[in-house]
């Protein structure tokens, strides 16, 4: 480390004593401040965070000395204001070295005797995002947790949660309205009080600080800090991408399974994919052996089956426990028998019968069930945890042990999405999906705010049942449409065909009317039109930051976002409004920046503003931002080349293009699925009387659509004049790119 001058040393020291502002480190744009034993981080002239105070078992830092600076991190010596009485070997002073990289601030102590850390920040009139998943406090959907004091503990009794059952994602990671994002990164509870009495106090229950503070100021560039910390999110497969279905019940097994398919088929439903919930195995509960049962037989058949003549994939239901059946290594002590995920002996079986019974048959991915419900907390674990870690760390293990088992079967091409969630499982686990939804308006509300909060705390796919879950399977049929609808927005779209446990008549679209078939079959072909779009934003989330972005993540500057939750940015492009009433109308926060109508591309509107809209039954509010590009088209298919044909030979991908104002510009991370899913940056800008495009080669024919008020003048397709179509009810202008050429595009007007 390059240690910098120690006339700034000196400075370093006099700051502390003289109670005046100090700048004791400074790099490129970022600084620290002490003043009044008061550390403050800057970028260029604006404060990020006011730390007031650090807490070590309840005992406050009362004096702060510039120990040593360095170009790239500082150390601080930390005076402690008394004894903790409890341990001898208490410290008065301990060292706390603060380290500086890209647009990452790192704090980090630690001693043995401390089991409690607490970090005060002075309140900045700011607004709090994350930390919980499920609606805390009060059933209230609004995101904002300024005001409140939320636990960060995984909870093990979801069932008696009013909103949804088992929305269990977590994280000791909140983002701020003032434009950071702070991550405690251990897996020890916590307690944070946001804003209460001019501070904010996070509080964990261990022995170490390992604190980070992310500038952003937006949500995707302080989550593109945060991946870069714990790891890039894991990579997603094209197959996972489009519709899923499922029963909760497989009563009819294979045969059953093979009907539905069948009359999705026949009915023209596109879907890529689809999982078996339990019962399907044998051993207790119907799961323990983790094998197929007698309804399933032959599993190497009819899932060869579902692959080669649907081109299909499936996957099952797990959990990491095997009930009544003890007949397992290393189960802790408990009448549900969780398998220890740190004892090689039950990892090693527990990969045995996954591997044997399941992956060698052709299943590519699990629903990872029952982590937070009922788990043991003071069991001894082969690895040593402590009480305060037992459930976080077993749900973060459980993301990263069946990542692991399928990785090693199958490689990248693999799909887990689990109800509980911990910080750290991002690179581990593929989506989550929100809990079991109650099947009515006020379970699809609640689940579209628990989506919200779980997009703060950067889980970049989420899904839900759609249909809902709990409650019997037939549902009323404006909110299944309003609920596909919605789905087929989500990170995931899964959808779920009868009720909980089977209960009551179920909800294939064949037992609805043909404007619900209609709406089902639209979604879903919607979908597989956007794979291109989706595939890349779920893979390029490690720099672009979620699907479902909230509008505060993406707005944090504007405070009509704040309590917003029945609205969200579907990658970058998109607006989406779903309808969670039976009104059919709603109103529409627009935030700054112009927006087309996506079904009526002639409304355009400047925001920020509200407007009501009345929404018809086969469609929900869609908006698209100016200076923006997404792609569509059809590059993967699935059961839909039954009827279809195959698509090999027939590709395409359309380029849509909404230029910006003057002088605006914008990029579009593809990945090209077809091209070894190498990343192509496509750009657009909008200069003085010309718009220009440009996009690495694209190995299958492409059409470009750009946005124009007016007919172009001329296309220059790389310098030389082109051919193109112009549509003036639409104001599209359309040029057809040939494959394997890169795009350079001039459009004068």
């Amino acid at each position: 480390m390059k240690k910098w001058s120690k006339i700034l040393l000196v400075i370093g020291f006099l700051s502390a004593e003289s109670l005046f502002a100090q700048v004791i480190w400074e790099k490129n744009q970022y600084k620290v401040h002490l003043q009044n034993n008061v550390l403050s981080l800057f970028y260029s002239q604006d404060k990020i965070v006011e730390i007031s105070s650090f807490s070590f078992n309840f005992i406050p830092v009362d004096t702060i000395i510039v120990e040593e600076v360095f170009e790239d991190s500082l150390i601080l010596k930390l005076r402690l204001a008394e004894k903790d009485g409890f341990h001898a070997d208490f410290p008065s002073e301990i060292n706390l070295k603060i380290t500086q990289s890209e647009n990452t601030f790192h704090f980090f102590t630690s001693h043995q005797t401390f089991n409690h850390i607490t970090v005060c920040l002075k309140d900045q009139n700011e607004h709090y995002f994350g930390l919980i998943e499920k609606l805390y406090p009060g059933n209230l959907k609004n995101p904002d947790l300024r005001g409140n004091v939320v636990d960060v503990d995984v909870y093990g009794l979801g069932n008696l949660d009013y909103a949804e059952n088992y929305a269990s994602a977590y994280s000791a990671f909140f983002i701020s309205s003032q434009g950071y994002g702070s991550f405690f990164d251990t897996f020890a509870k916590g307690k944070y009080k946001l804003g209460i009495g001019g501070i904010t106090e996070i509080y964990h229950q261990t022995g170490t600080l390992d604190w980070y503070i992310f500038y952003g100021p937006t949500g995707e560039k302080i989550h593109s800090e945060y991946y870069r910390l714990i790891g890039k999110p894991k990579y997603i497969p094209i197959w996972a991408c489009g519709p899923i279905f499922w029963r909760d019940q497989n009563n009819g097994g294979k045969d059953e399974l093979l009907t539905d398919i069948q009359k999705f088929n026949e009915l023209q439903i596109p879907l890529t994919a689809c999982f078996i919930d339990r019962p399907y195995s044998n051993g207790a509960h119907e799961w323990s052996k983790m094998d197929f049962s007698d309804k399933f037989a032959e599993p190497e058949k009819w899932i060869k089956k579902i692959n080669n003549d649907y081109r299909m994939q499936v996957m099952t239901w797990i959990g990491p426990l095997t009930f009544s059946d003890s007949d397992f290594p290393g189960l802790f002590p408990d009448s549900r028998n969780y398998i220890d995920l740190t004892n090689p002996m039950a990892l090693a079986e527990f990969e045995r019968r996954l591997a044997s019974n399941q992956y060698a048959v052709g299943i590519k991915g699990h629903k990872m069930d029952r982590a937070d419900e009922h788990f043991p907390l003071t069991a001894d674990w082969y690895e040593p945890v402590t009480e305060t870690e037992a459930r976080n760390k077993y749900v973060y293990l459980y993301a990263k042990t069946i990542d692991k088992f399928l990785q090693n079967a199958h490689g990248r091409d693999n799909f887990n999405f689990a109800r509980a969630a911990f910080h750290r499982s991002q690179p581990y686990l593929s989506a989550l999906w929100g809990g079991d939804s109650r099947n009515n308006w006020y379970g699809m509300a609640g689940n579209m705010a628990n989506a919200i909060r779980c997009g703060f705390m950067g889980f970049p796919v989420w899904g839900n049942d759609t249909g809902g879950y709990l409650g019997e399977g037939k549902i009323d049929e404006l909110l299944y449409m309003r609920w596909l609808e919605w789905g087929v927005w989500n990170g995931m779209f899964e959808i779920k065909i009868d009720g909980a446990g089977g209960s009551g008549e179920d909800r294939p679209p064949w037992k609805y009317s043909e404007q619900l078939q209609q709406v089902f079959r639209n979604v879903c072909q919607f979908r597989m039109e956007m794979l291109p779009y989706i595939y890349s934003c779920a893979n390029t989330s490690y720099k672009n930051g979620v699907l479902m972005k909230p509008l505060a993540y993406m707005y944090p500057d504007d405070e009509n976002t704040y309590t917003v939750w029945d609205e969200f940015i579907f990658g970058s492009a998109f607006l989406i409004a779903p309808v969670f009433s039976a009104d059919n109308e709603r109103q529409i926060y627009l935030p700054q920046g112009n927006w087309i109508d996506y079904y009526e591309p002639n409304k355009e509107y400047s925001g920020p503003l509200t407007i009501s809209q009345s929404i018809p039954l086969e469609r929900i509010p869609v908006f698209i931002r100016q200076n923006s590009i997404y792609v569509s088209g059809q590059i993967y298919q699935g059961n839909s080349k039954t009827w279809a044909g195959n698509l090999n030979g027939k590709e395409n991908l359309i380029i849509h293009l909404y230029p910006g104002e003057i002088n605006e510009n914008t990029q579009f991370t593809y990945v090209d699925y077809l091209d070894g899913d190498t990343e192509k940056t496509m750009t657009l800008q909008h200069q003085e009387g010309k718009i220009l495009f440009s996009s690495p080669a694209i190995p299958i024919p492409s059409v470009v659509r750009v946005t124009c008020s007016e007919k172009p003048q001329k296309v220059f397709y790389g310098g030389k004049t082109a051919t193109f179509n112009y549509d003036k009810q639409s104001k599209i202008a359309e040029i057809a790119c040939p494959q394997n050429r890169s795009i350079q595009l001039e459009i004068r007007y």
